[in-house]
């Protein structure tokens, strides 16, 4: 009664979350749908909820990211590859650390500044995984970092067309 502005915070903030979380299952279904693609005996899947959490990381924080981080790494690893359970659960969220961080200097870096900071995180988030998933494996250190550099490429691609068609004051903006 006292602070009818706390209320309407409120609303607002829980209308934002309930856009996020609706999103996120989107992202999960585009995920779980998406195509994969064959290199060198190997199968490709672009990996959508690292550009979401991208997006989290420069509106939200670290602190959301994070915790998205681990829910959409756990989904992927329920979903893909229950071999390696907790994987990119863990991945995800250290990576949603690194690109929570772009929120603390959003007005500061410039736009080439947070390009080139997102896909040093692409890099280590596939960097990361990939030793997971090679240990053990015999496959050739060149095709290791040759899958390392398609894949952190492809979802960079994705990204930057995304936020140029849909975002005009977005992540690749000055």
């Amino acid at each position: 009664f006292g602070k009818p502005e706390l209320c309407f915070r409120c609303v607002i903030m829980n209308k934002s979350f309930i856009q996020v979380i609706s999103i996120t299952a989107i992202v999960i279904i585009f995920q779980i749908f998406f195509p994969t693609f064959n290199f060198n005996s190997l199968d490709i899947v672009v990996d959508i909820q690292i550009i979401f959490l991208t997006y989290i990381g420069f509106y939200y924080g670290r602190f959301y990211t994070i915790i998205f981080g681990f829910i959409l790494g756990f989904t992927q690893d329920l979903i893909t590859q229950i071999d390696l359970l907790g994987a990119m659960a863990l991945i995800k969220s250290a990576i949603g650390f690194g690109l929570g961080t772009m929120a603390l200097y959003r007005n500061i870096w410039s736009a080439k500044t947070r390009m080139l900071f997102i896909l040093l995180m692409y890099f280590l988030h596939f960097l990361t995984f990939y030793f997971f998933k090679f240990n053990g494996v015999s496959i050739s250190i060149l095709i290791s970092i040759q899958v390392i550099i398609i894949h952190c490429l492809i979802s960079f691609i994705i990204l930057y067309i995304i936020d140029k068609s849909f975002f005009p004051n977005g992540i690749t903006s000055e």
